[in-house]
């Protein structure tokens, strides 16, 4: 199982940094077209916004399991540790549900885009395969907000809580 979760973190690791890295030099060399040779392309501008969104929310399931995430704490830090812990809970099972909802929804619409066959304007690219990100991130968001859920429950709560003692305040 272990072997598993490095190599699904791998995973997201080079999945989202690739998608990121590659819209960023699409705007990088559309740049360079458009200052240098006076010629931009506007392909290059719709796949650059469609690789950099990708990136993005998947690299959301990676700030996730980071704990880099934004987050506002600073009344869940004066709590007491027991509350914190059922807040924590509560929280975490919230976002199961938002990352099951997000899926469920991004795959309604990717079918409904299937179906409608709509394409992008410059390129005509189908949006069903633009829009996939959304399943596919929401899958990744599920996974992660489990496993965090999981962890509380994990050795009864005793791995959370050394885990709240190391926490910087």
């Amino acid at each position: 199982m272990e072997r598993f979760k490095k190599a699904y973190e791998a995973f997201e690791d080079y999945f989202t940094g690739g998608l990121l890295f590659t819209g960023l030099t699409l705007v990088f060399v559309n740049v360079l077209l458009r200052y240098i040779w006076g010629r931009p392309q506007s392909l290059l501008d719709e796949f650059s916004v469609y690789f950099v969104v990708w990136g993005t929310l998947c690299g959301i399931a990676v700030a996730l399991r980071n704990d880099h995430h934004i987050k506002v704490d600073m009344v869940y830090r004066l709590l007491p540790l027991g509350i914190r812990y059922r807040v924590s809970i509560l929280a975490h099972l919230i976002g199961v549900g938002f990352a099951l909802f997000y899926t469920f929804y991004g795959y309604q619409l990717v079918y409904t885009y299937i179906m409608s066959g709509q394409r992008s304007t410059d390129s005509q690219f189908p949006l069903w395969i633009v829009n996939l990100v959304m399943p596919i991130s929401g899958v990744m968001f599920t996974a992660r907000f489990i496993e965090k859920l999981l962890f509380h429950f994990k050795n009864g709560g005793k791995d959370w809580l050394a885990a709240q003692s190391r926490r910087p305040d």
